[in-house]
């Protein structure tokens, strides 16, 4: 059996998942990755929280004003 070739830009995260799960070099960066993603998700949420609006309506209007 063979290894999976590194997934090019256009990769599933499926991919993606089985080309980091077979590498384990590259487990911390991809860690970090998923930490930093994590914390910037939770940063938006909080920040909607605060501000007193859904979620998914902070996610409408931005897509209305094409931010």
């Amino acid at each position: 059996m063979t290894r999976a070739a590194k997934p090019g830009s256009n990769a599933t995260l499926r991919e993606a998942l089985i080309y980091v799960a077979q590498h384990p070099r590259h487990w911390p960066g991809f860690v970090m990755l998923l930490v930093r993603h994590l914390a910037g998700k939770v940063r938006f949420y909080v920040m909607c929280w605060r501000a007193g609006y859904r979620v998914s309506t902070v996610r409408r209007l931005a897509r209305e004003n094409g931010l």
